[in-house]
């Protein structure tokens, strides 16, 4: 076995170090330098774990009723309650409004029409502006008059006329609709189906045009005219 050969250290020149120290002491530096402890930075943290619901773990949890709860601004404004039977037909009281009553496969059925009443000299005026309604099962049939913000105003009486093609418009009589229009006649009414030409009940208004004038009780006397047209 052929012996080692020995390693010898040579002088560097000027200095009187070995090479072997020099390189050594870069090591040391490198090693420095990238060694993970002491004032270095060290790996990144763990993202926080987040509850369920997006919350990080150890948070408080707050819903957002809370966050509206707090926030005033964000607070919802009240509203008011939606229309109902419970309310009456006449439960609007910022306008004018038709109100009907029928009764379909699936029950009791009430609409509101837009009402836009007028002066006007007579049930054939052509100024009076006409209502669409499209059934054949309407039981009930009346309006609502203004009633807010100051009232309502006294109702001194209303007159209907079914408007005949060919002929003059006949007057008709109107009967209340007992337990369905408001207390309080000023608020509105509900009628019943006008009788037949011979005098005999019918159970539906029947397919026509009615024209209805409402006397209210001001200085002077002021008419409010309106038209429906039943299909």
């Amino acid at each position: 076995m052929a012996a080692s050969n020995p390693v010898r250290l040579v002088p560097s020149e000027g200095t009187g170090r070995p090479v072997g120290a020099a390189v050594l002491i870069a090591m040391i530096i490198t090693i420095g330098l990238l060694k993970p402890w002491g004032s270095g930075a060290g790996p990144p943290s763990p993202p926080p774990i987040a509850a369920p619901g997006g919350v990080q773990a150890g948070g408080v949890i707050s819903s957002p009723i809370d966050n509206l709860a707090a926030d005033p601004a964000l607070s919802p404004a009240p509203r008011s309650s939606p229309p109902s039977n419970t309310s009456g037909p006449c439960y609007f009281g910022l306008a004018w409004r038709l109100f009907t009553a029928e009764t379909t496969s699936v029950g009791p059925v009430h609409t509101w029409y837009d009402l836009q009443p007028l002066q006007a000299s007579g049930p054939t005026d052509p100024r009076i502006r006409v209502v669409q309604v499209h059934s054949s099962a309407i039981r009930q049939l009346g309006y609502c008059p203004v009633t807010l913000p100051n009232g309502p105003i006294h109702a001194l009486g209303t007159d209907a006329w079914q408007l005949v093609p060919g002929a003059a418009p006949r007057l008709i009589g109107l009967t209340l609709a007992a337990g369905i229009g408001p207390a309080d006649s000023d608020q509105g009414v509900v009628y019943l189906p006008p009788a037949a030409p011979n005098g005999l009940p019918v159970p539906v208004w029947a397919p026509s045009v009615y024209v209805f004038v409402v006397r209210l009780a001001t200085v002077p006397v002021t008419e409010e005219w309106f038209a429906v047209d039943i299909t």
